[in-house]
């Protein structure tokens, strides 16, 4: 990590914030954290600074997912303000128990984790892949869930437009629309693994995802009635990884070589999808509807965001 720089979302707690610990422990030249807050952000950064003894080394910079808008002011300060981008670690996601709107028109999940997500991705692979080399690839590295494994090819089932059916409060159930948005995410993340491959087969910038698995965080924070605290913390108590064990995970992808390029990583190896809507003709279908409806939204968002993926 000595003298990389890195983007780092989703840190001001939870497995993001002991993620920072470690790149900020094992070197990083710059690490630059997008915050929603602000002024959260910067006591994330004094916090930071403060455990691991590093200094003019973070950067807190304006992002809210659940605007387009700061997506694009954010990717544009990144490749206006930074010479090179060798990491972009994108751990930002939410889990809601309740059907709530963004100021963008979508579910708050999809927007989220799934639109803005593949939005801010595809808006940072110029500057990553400027700052990649044959020798030391660059990383962009999505944090996902194992929980994409479970979707039913059913939730998907529709004669709507997919992104339609996924947007009403009919179908919504907050548990089943996690595991949707980041199966979403991941059909558009393996899209792009494919599209930016060289004929050759070379991989100008190395692009993969990571479940870190069950962990204690705040992710599901909404779940605050008595009884589902209560069954968190067994849930917690039983079977949880901390949260600095699952940072493990996160950092630990941005390491893995050419090999993890399309694939999710684990703390330990490569996520079974054997049985996944991510395999399989169907899950093919699913894919392929899934990333025309979503680029077709991207692009009104970023218009010639599809001519620069062909571009590659």
């Amino acid at each position: 990590m000595q003298g990389k720089t890195v983007i780092l979302t989703g840190a001001t707690s939870g497995l993001g914030f002991e993620a920072a610990v470690k790149l900020l422990n094992l070197g990083v030249e710059s690490l630059i954290i997008g915050s929603r807050n602000l002024q959260r952000g910067q006591a994330t950064k004094t916090e930071l600074e403060k455990l691991t003894n590093r200094q003019g080394v973070i950067q807190v910079w304006q992002l809210e997912m659940n605007s387009f808008q700061s997506v694009k002011s954010f990717a544009n300060r990144v490749n206006e303000e930074l010479h090179q981008l060798d990491i972009a670690l994108l751990n930002a996601g939410i889990w809601n128990r309740d059907f709530g709107v963004s100021p963008e028109g979508w579910e708050e999940t999809l927007q989220v984790n799934t639109l803005s997500t593949s939005l801010l991705a595809l808006l940072l692979l110029p500057k990553l892949r400027s700052s990649s080399s044959l020798s030391d690839p660059a990383h962009l590295t999505v944090v996902s869930s194992q929980q994409f494994v479970r979707v039913k090819a059913k939730s998907l089932r529709t004669v709507q437009p997919l992104l339609k059916h996924l947007n009403s409060p009919q179908t919504f159930k907050g548990p089943k629309q996690y595991g949707i948005s980041k199966l979403l995410l991941e059909y558009v993340l393996k899209t792009v693994a494919g599209l930016v491959r060289n004929e050759n087969g070379t991989v100008p910038v190395i692009i993969n995802t990571v479940s870190p698995g069950f962990c204690v965080s705040s992710l599901g924070r909404q779940y605050s009635r008595f009884y589902e605290r209560w069954a968190t913390w067994l849930a917690y108590k039983l079977f949880a990884r901390t949260a600095e064990q699952g940072s493990r995970s996160l950092v630990s992808a941005t390491y893995q070589g050419v090999e993890s390029h399309g694939k999710c990583w684990r703390s330990d190896g490569y996520l079974d999808e054997s049985v996944a809507l991510t395999t399989g003709a169907e899950g093919k279908q699913f894919q392929a509807r899934a990333w025309t409806e979503i680029m077709n939204e991207l692009e009104e968002q970023s218009e010639g965001l599809k001519e620069s993926i062909r571009g590659w």
